[in-house]
């Protein structure tokens, strides 16, 4: 059974099912002759991180491409709509899952069991996040002698000033926006009161939305439930079995607990209809050319909804892809508003839905992203759905949109700029390094390495954040206008959580990529079956994805030692925790080439 591909191996759909018989069948107002003879039942395995965007080169299939959060979500929905179907397990195997991917496949099991569906979720071991997921099936199962290991949420932050100072480097930052935070970790050597306010209040937010989220779906209430958090550690399989956290123990080919679930008349279904494509042909000479320089088709032949997928640090420039060398994902302006400019021209496309996930950036090019995404909302609806996070930049993004779809544990805000340099005399010193600078003109020497800021650059660059942060203010205005009725609450770098920001007016509602596409299909009057679904940027051409990859891969030994750093720093913090730490310190890097910043000061990565 698990001899399937790889892919099946690693986001597979298998089959289960409960009694199926006539009398349940015209229940649902299908006739017996209408369904499958045998009923099936999906099983997804969830394995390792799971991709948030579309396929980014042409030459692979969605199956090739590696699991994504879309694709699960679509075998989801499968087993809810399709009425051959009683049920799904989903098996939790080493699952590398942000919170806003665990929230938005809970809310889809939950979705299939409104449907009538009966899920169960397995696993050999769960924690507080994969508990999370749990909670939202039917019967929560573990295996034999397996563990469950609660506990609260804690976040780390180191402050640098100490080790900066005793290695001779003096950091020299401005920020705007009290609550921004921004140069804290490199000035202090701890957080300011502000700091701890905004932090504390957004650790809170995301707690608070993970208990009470568990305690709703268990039935407890959250006292109960923290009780259990620490005795859940010392707990034998069949005492945790009589606490209530896990319904039943199970061996791993859950042959018991889908008999009595489902009874001994069903079948697996191992793809829920993925399936692997052609693929690249390497062996044939002119395929491979072909492949190389074919540009991807792009074209729209009937009513069209398109999806933007905008997921890393904000630059100016193209949008990249994952190198393996030095950063993940980035959001590159000129991408962006080429792709929003090819859904304005296209006629076809009646909407757009922007699916952001980012820390922020440039601020020069999230202003240009802003233009062209109210450039296009002023011909057609812009719904934005927010993932992991659409702070600073992220948000200055979002706001230009007509609808904010958010998960709970989603993280908004941080309206705020932050510029400055580090100054590396002391350094120098230390190395027996003389630097000799020449410089011409007013303001030649402003980001001297040598010399921090004089009072007077000091307040020059006060006076030019000053704008950027009023022109941040103003397009958040003009984006949210009524339905952000306090701006002065939320602003100055505030960060909040998602539902939090439904409450103060950052975002409009709660839900996923799919229910934003829902709504806007209704919306324009696009009835089911009668529209497609578009991902931009288009997937590149094997020869544009060389370029990209390579292009840069030529920097010596500098970036042989960065990618070890990364591949090691990626193994011990896991996936899911690198890509969010990656994304803040590629935003910080913009520094060498852009001065002012829209960003989120540091990583949230919750264990």
């Amino acid at each position: 059974m698990r001899t399937a591909t790889a892919f099946v191996l690693s986001v597979a759909a298998w089959g289960l099912g409960l009694p199926w018989t006539g009398a349940l069948a015209a229940a649902q107002g299908v006739s017996e002759q209408a369904v499958s003879p045998t009923p099936k039942v999906g099983w997804i395995t969830l394995d390792g991180p799971l991709r948030s965007g579309p396929v980014p080169v042409a030459w692979l299939s969605e199956a090739e491409a590696g699991p994504s959060l879309s694709g699960v979500l679509g075998q989801i929905r499968k087993v809810t709509d399709d009425p051959a179907y009683p049920g799904l397990v989903v098996a939790l195997e080493q699952a590398q899952l942000t919170l806003d991917q665990t929230t938005v496949i809970a809310d889809a099991l939950l979705d299939a069991r409104a449907a009538g569906k009966h899920v169960m979720v397995f696993a050999e071991s769960y924690d507080l996040r994969s508990y999370l997921l749990a909670s939202a099936a039917d019967r929560i199962l573990l295996q034999h002698k397996g563990s469950v290991w609660l506990t609260g949420i804690a976040v780390e932050e180191m402050f640098l000033a100490d080790t900066l100072k005793k290695i001779g480097v003096q950091p020299d930052f401005v920020q705007i926006g009290r609550f921004k935070g921004a140069d804290e970790q490199f000035m202090r050597s701890a957080p300011s009161e502000a700091w701890s306010t905004n932090f504390d209040g957004l650790l809170d937010g995301i707690y608070g939305e993970t208990v009470d989220r568990i305690c709703r779906h268990r039935g407890w209430t959250r006292s109960e439930f923290e009780a259990l958090f620490l005795p859940s550690f010392v707990m034998s399989d069949q005492e945790l079995v009589a606490a209530g956290l896990v319904d039943r123990l199970v061996a791993r080919d859950l042959a018991a607990a889908t008999e009595a679930a489902f009874g001994d008349d069903w079948e697996w279904d191992t793809q829920l209809g993925v399936s692997g494509g052609a693929g690249l042909d390497t062996d044939n000479p002119f395929a491979l050319f072909s492949a190389i320089f074919a540009e991807p088709e792009k074209r729209t032949t009937r009513p069209t909804l398109a999806v933007l997928h905008a997921e890393g640090p904000i630059y100016s420039g193209d949008s990249q892809l994952p190198d393996g060398f030095l950063s993940e994902s980035t959001i590159g302006s000129r991408t962006t508003t080429r792709a929003l400019e090819d859904a304005l021209l296209d006629d076809n496309i009646k909407g757009v839905v922007i699916r952001l996930d980012s820390p922020g950036g440039s601020a020069l090019a999230s202003e240009v992203i802003w233009q062209s995404v109210r450039e296009l909302k002023a011909d057609k609806p812009v719904y934005c759905v927010i993932g992991g996070m659409a702070a600073s930049g992220g948000y200055y993004i979002a706001c230009a949109a007509d609808q904010i779809y958010v998960q709970p544990h989603s993280i908004l805000g941080s309206i705020g700029v932050v510029a400055g340099k580090m100054t590396l005399a002391g350094v120098y010193d230390w190395a027996n390094i003389r630097v000799h600078r020449r410089t011409r003109g007013p303001g030649g020497d402003l980001f001297s390495s040598v010399d921090p800021f004089t009072d007077d650059q000091r307040e020059l660059l006060r006076d030019a954040m000053t704008m950027t942060y009023e022109q941040f203010l103003d397009r958040v205005r003009e984006g949210r206008g009524d339905a952000l009725p306090d701006l002065d609450a939320v602003d100055e770098g505030m960060l909040f959580t998602g539902s939090q920001s439904i409450e103060n007016g950052l975002a409009d509602r709660s839900g996923g990529l799919n229910d934003a596409l829902s709504d806007l299909a209704e919306h324009l009057n696009l009835e089911d079956g009668a529209y497609d679904v578009v991902h931009l940027p288009g997937p590149l051409a094997l020869g544009d994805y060389l370029n990209q990859v390579l292009g840069g891969a030529a920097h010596g030994p500098a970036v042989a030692g960065m990618a070890t750093l990364r591949a090691t720093l990626r193994r011990v913090v896991g996936d899911a925790a690198y890509t969010q730490a990656a994304a803040v310190a590629d935003g910080l890097m913009l520094l060498e080439r852009e001065r002012v910043l829209t960003l989120m000061p540091s990583a949230l990565v919750v264990k």
